[in-house]
């Protein structure tokens, strides 16, 4: 059992033409723990972007075949009070979603 089987279980989905963000909302005094993302990008070449607050701290490519998924062996840390995000762009249809645990 790890600490992270302790914290409040969260997950935050969204879909939009050309910028997907699904956000966790911060909690002051805690830390979001990241622990998988997906999503998915009609536009060649689309960005899968994670972020702390503003500051971009994980990126990958979205492929527009195939749909995007990733589970973090050792959970990606948000800023203690932080907001975190997933973002897709798009250029007609993108979805993001992240989920994780706050302790």
């Amino acid at each position: 059992m790890s600490a992270l089987d302790n914290g409040l279980r969260v997950a935050a989905t969204a879909t939009h033409a050309t910028s997907a963000v699904a956000t966790i909302t911060g909690v002051a005094g805690k830390k979001t723990f990241i622990t998988d993302i997906s999503g998915s990008s009609d536009k060649a070449g689309g960005l899968i972007l994670v972020k702390d607050g503003t500051t971009v701290i994980w990126q990958d490519r979205v492929s527009s075949t195939a749909g995007y998924s990733h589970t973090f062996a050792t959970p990606i840390t948000g800023s203690v009070g932080a907001d975190v995000s997933v973002t897709v762009d798009g250029t007609a249809i993108a979805n993001s979603n992240v989920s994780g645990v706050q302790l």
